[in-house]
Order: structure tokens, then sequence, then C-alpha cells
């Protein structure tokens, strides 16, 4: 469980560097000058400089987190079945990481990541009609909760400011829902496999529109790039030894304290951001409460069966 929570401070420690990428910061000494304006284009670029570093790390560490990896990859690839649901699940995914990055480096991270996380409000009614899997009256209370917290933090903010938040938890939503479908796969390899279809991805649109990126290209960019590699690949790391060791579920439980680990965070260690409002600090609770409460329920349903 420590190093679950290890794991979820460097998934944070991603979304505040991108924040402080593209709105600009002071950070331990350092001063990061930020962007003139911050686009798609960027926050894609930063994302495939991420997973340049993240995949080699990964495919280095792969077999010392689990030895039947390659088979499993293997497997997966040679089955279709798995494989397009692994794609879809890496094409959600990739515009829900690249939509928060976009929105981390204009809302600010602070309101960015509960926003995302709001994502099971569209999950969990979509595995009830695909898997059958019945939200309770505790879900029901738990989905108005995050509902509204979304409302709390959208209410000093307008719709257009936050759409690419609130896209970014409907992609998320989808790649949860998509992933549950390619539970034969290990988690380790299913990763590498999407990992390496969102690098492909990411550079077929760096190639579509290479002068939206490389004309705000600077070392400070590449650096950027290359430092949230690193917080991933250690993120990455100890997500996947805790998940070996407590399994998906309590992973998940520590994982939902991201908001609001993200949002004092963000309070506390940058500067130049937009200011969080009272109001919206109970929003982010909220959202926290609910997705740590729902991964419990998950826990308790999984012990009584």
């Amino acid at each position: 469980m420590v190093l679950c929570g290890i794991a979820t401070l460097g998934f944070s420690a991603i979304t505040l560097l991108v924040g402080g990428l593209s709105l600009g910061t002071s950070l331990f000494g350092g001063v990061l000058t930020g962007f003139a304006g911050f686009n798609f284009f960027n926050a894609n670029g930063l994302l495939l400089i991420q997973l340049v570093v993240l995949i080699p790390v990964l495919a280095v560490l792969a077999p010392q987190l689990y030895q039947s990896v390659w088979r499993d990859v293997g497997q997966t690839l040679r089955s279709p079945t798995r494989l397009f649901a692994l794609g879809g699940g890496a094409v959600f995914y990739f515009f829900a990481q690249v939509l928060l990055f976009l929105s981390a480096g204009t809302l600010g991270p602070a309101a960015a990541a509960p926003l995302m996380f709001a994502y099971p409000l569209l999950a969990v009614p979509l595995l009830w009609w695909l898997n059958g899997d019945r939200p309770n009256l505790l879900r029901g209370v738990v989905m108005l909760a995050i509902a509204m917290g979304v409302v709390l933090i959208l209410r000093p903010l307008s719709i257009v400011s936050a759409g690419a938040a609130l896209l970014s938890a409907i992609a998320f939503a989808l790649y949860v829902v998509t992933n549950s479908l390619t539970r034969q796969s290990h988690p380790l390899a299913a990763g590498i496999i999407q990992y390496c279809i969102m690098a492909m991805l990411s550079g077929v649109i760096l190639l579509l529109r290479p002068l939206a990126v490389t004309q705000g290209l600077t070392s400070q960019f590449v650096m950027g790039g290359l430092g949230l590699g690193l917080l991933a690949s250690v993120s990455h790391f100890f997500h996947y030894t805790g998940l070996r060791l407590v399994g998906g579920l309590r992973t998940a439980l520590i994982a939902a304290a991201t908001p609001l680990v993200t949002a004092l965070l963000a309070v506390l260690l940058l500067t130049n951001q937009p200011t969080i409002q009272m109001i919206q600090w109970p929003g982010i609770v909220l959202i926290t409460l609910g997705g740590m409460t729902l991964a419990l329920d998950r826990i308790s349903r999984q012990q009584t069966s």
C-alpha cells in the first residue's frame, strides 16, 4: 500500500510538472517560463517524449515484475479480439492523457485532476450496461456526491475553459470500460502494448502538424518531457509492484486520492497558477471521497463473494 502511495504521488507530480511547464512556475529553485499559448499539439509533444522514455524502461523492468510478460504480450498480439480491445483502450487513454495535459496547462493541475477523476459518472453506468455490474444504493449516493463535486469545481469556471478536463474524464471512462473487456491480459503486458500504440498515435499526430510543436520547441520543453518520462517510469514501477502485492482493488483505493493530493501539492509547490476558489475545495474532496468509496465498495463485494 505504501508503494501504491508513492506511485500516486508520482502520477500527481506528472500533472504538476505539466502545469508548471505550460503556465510557468518557480519550483525547487528553478524557474519554468511557461508557454504563450499551450495547445493540444504541445500536450501531444510532451506525451510523446514521456512515452519515448517510459516504454524502454518498462521493457527492461517488465521481466523483473512479471516473468511471463513477453509470453503474454505474444499471446495478445496473436489474438485479434484482445488486441482490438487493447487498441481501443489505448486510443481512449491517449486522448485522456493529452486532454489532461491540456487542461492542466490551462486550468491548472488543481482543477484539472479532480475533474478528470469524475469519470465514474460515465464508467459506472457503462459497466452496468456491458457487464451487468448493477449499482447499489451506496453507489447511487456516491455518484450524486461526485456530480455535486463537479458542479462545485465548475462554479467559478466556464464549460468552455473546463472542456478539455471534462473530455478527459469521458475518454478515461471509456478506457476503463474497454479495459474491463480484456481481463485475460496481465496488466503489465496490456500496458506495454497500449503505450506502444499510444506512441504510434502520438507520432502520427506530430507528423500531421509538426510545426505546431516544433515552433514552440525549447530546451525546457524537451527537458520537461524527459522529466515526465522519468516520473512516469518511477511511478509505473511502484504501481505495478504494488499491484502485484496487494491487487488491483486496493491499488485503485490509493489511486483515488490523486485529485486531493494533486490539488494540495499544486497550491503548496506551484506559483503563477490559477487560484482555487473556496467553493471548489468541497468539490475536490467530494470527488476524492467518492472515488475511494467506490473502491472500498468493490473490495467489500469481492470479499463477500
